[in-house]
C-alpha cells in the first residue's frame, strides 16, 4: 500500500517532473427576461452544441445542477439540459507563455495556469491565481508543477509532453542545469525544495528548478460519480467541477479536488459537459492499429495530444480532446450498446505547415461514411457526424494526402461517441 503524499517527512518516494494541455430534444423558450433572483446574463456570447449537432448562441444566465440557461440575441430564455449538451464555448485567443509564471498540472487534462507557487504544508501547495485567487492544491492531487515559463510555446508544449508521457516511480525535478533528481519530496519553501534523494535529504534552490513532477501512481482525483462540468478559462486553467452556479456574475463551483472556487463570468472560455451521453474516444482503446509510414519512422497515435505531442492547433483555436494521427494510420474500435453516433472535428494542425496534406476516412464496418478532400492547415476544420446503428466497428483513417506523410499532422478533434 502506498503511503500518502501528505507525509512529507517519511521514507515514501515521490518524483518530482517537469510539467507545463439527442435525437428528438427540443429548446423549450421560456419568458424572455430573467425571473427573480436570477443571474446577470454574461456579456461573452457563447454557442451551444447540442449532442444532435444543433447549435444554438446565446449569453449565460443561470448554472444549474441539471441544466445551463441562455438567453438568445432575440431575448429567448433556452434551458439546455447538460445531458443533451457537449460543450458552450466563444471565441478567445490563445493565451501566451508569460514569464515568471509557474502552472499546475492536475490529472485528466485539468491545469492551473499562471500562478505564483507558495510554499508547502503537510497536505497542500499553496499558490495565487490572479483569476481564482489563493487556492491550496491538495498534494495528492498533483502530476506536477512547471516552475518558470519557457519563453517560446514550443518549449512549453515539450515540457509539457514529456512529464505527461515519461514513466516514473518517485518524484522527479528538472534543474535549469540539465541535471534531474529523483526521489521522496520532502517539502517547498521560499527558497528552497527538500527532497530524499537515495535515502539522504538533499536541498535544491528555488531559481535553479525548472519543474517538479510527482509519481502519478500515489494521485487521488476521483472522478464524480454522477454529471460535472469542466470549466476552461481564458488564461487557459481548466478544472472539472460540480455544484456550479452564478452568484453577482461570478461562477462559484466545487473542484474534483474539494476546494471551492470563484472567477468571474467573463473569464469563462468553454464549458464541456460530462455525462453518460458523451464518451471521448480517447476513453477507449482502440482494437486495432495499424501504421503504413510512406518514408522514415512510424509515428503512432496520441490521445489528447497531436502526433508530435503538441496542444491541438486548428483555425486559431487550441482543443484539449483528441485523437492525433500521421498518415498512413488505421484505428479500429469497437461499437458498444447505446453507442448512437460518432462525432469529430477534422483538420490538419497548424504546426503541419504549408506541406501538410491529409485525407480522413470514417468507415463503419466495411462501409465508407465519410472522405474529406484533400485537406491542409490553411481549410478550416471539418464536422463529421456519423450514425453508428446496426454497427460493429468505427474505423478512423488518416491517408496520404497530396505528398506523401510529409508534415501529415492529422487532428481528430473532440472525437466523441453519443450514446
Amino acid at each position: 500500500m502506498s503511503c500518502p503524499r501528505s507525509n512529507l517527512h517519511s521514507l515514501c518516494t515521490r518524483t518530482v517532473v517537469p510539467i507545463f494541455l439527442a435525437a428528438g430534444f427540443l429548446l423549450a423558450p421560456q419568458a424572455a427576461s430573467p425571473a427573480a433572483g436570477a443571474s446577470t446574463s454574461s456579456d461573452p456570447v457563447f454557442t451551444a452544441i447540442l449532442i444532435d449537432g444543433r447549435t444554438l448562441a446565446g449569453r449565460i444566465l443561470s448554472l444549474g445542477p441539471k441544466a445551463i440557461r441562455i438567453q438568445s440575441a432575440d431575448g429567448t430564455s433556452h434551458e439546455l439540459p447538460r445531458d443533451r449538451l457537449v460543450k458552450l464555448s466563444r471565441e478567445t485567443s490563445l493565451p501566451l507563455p508569460l514569464p515568471d509564471f509557474a502552472h499546475v498540472i492536475l490529472p485528466d487534462g485539468d491545469r492551473i495556469m499562471r500562478v505564483a507557487i507558495g510554499s508547502t504544508t503537510d497536505t497542500d501547495l499553496e499558490l495565487k491565481s490572479d483569476v481564482l485567487g489563493n487556492l491550496p492544491i491538495p498534494l495528492d492531487a498533483l502530476l506536477g508543477v512547471v516552475m518558470s515559463t519557457p519563453a517560446l510555446v514550443d518549449t512549453l508544449d515539450a515540457w509539457w509532453d514529456r512529464v505527461l508521457v515519461e514513466p516514473r516511480s518517485t518524484e522527479v525535478v528538472w534543474l535549469a542545469n540539465g541535471d534531474r533528481l529523483a526521489g521522496g519530496f520532502l517539502g517547498l519553501d521560499d527558497k528552497r525544495l527538500k527532497i530524499q534523494v537515495e535515502g539522504k535529504p538533499a536541498e535544491v534552490e528555488r531559481g535553479g528548478i525548472v519543474a517538479i513532477g510527482f509519481d502519478p501512481a500515489l494521485v487521488n482525483y476521483p472522478r464524480p460519480e454522477s454529471g460535472f462540468i469542466e470549466v476552461t478559462l481564458r488564461d487557459g486553467t481548466r478544472l472539472g467541477v460540480q455544484d456550479a452556479r452564478l452568484q453577482d456574475n461570478l461562477v462559484v463551483a466545487r473542484t474534483r479536488f474539494g476546494r471551492t472556487i470563484r472567477f468571474p463570468l467573463g473569464e469563462l472560455s468553454r464549458i464541456h459537459a460530462r455525462s453518460s451521453a458523451v464518451v471521448y474516444l480517447t476513453e477507449r482503446k482502440p482494437i486495432t492499429t495499424k501504421y503504413i509510414p510512406y518514408v522514415g519512422p512510424i509515428r503512432e497515435y496520441r490521445s489528447d495530444r497531436s502526433v508530435r505531442g503538441r496542444v491541438f492547433r486548428l483555425a486559431g483555436q487550441s482543443f484539449d480532446r483528441g485523437i492525433g494521427t500521421q498518415s498512413r494510420t488505421f484505428l479500429a474500435y469497437e461499437i458498444e450498446p447505446g453507442d448512437r453516433r460518432f462525432q469529430a472535428s477534422i483538420g490538419v494542425d497548424e504546426e503541419a505547415g504549408p506541406l501538410g496534406s491529409v485525407v480522413f476516412r470514417v468507415f463503419t464496418d466495411s462501409n465508407e461514411r465519410y472522405k474529406s478532400p484533400p485537406l491542409t492547415e490553411t481549410d478550416s476544420p471539418q464536422a463529421v457526424d456519423i450514425d453508428l446503428a446496426g454497427a460493429k466497428r468505427l474505423i478512423l483513417i488518416t491517408e496520404y494526402g497530396d505528398r506523401g506523410d510529409v508534415r501529415d499532422l492529422a487532428d481528430w478533434v473532440e472525437a466523441r461517441i453519443i450514446r
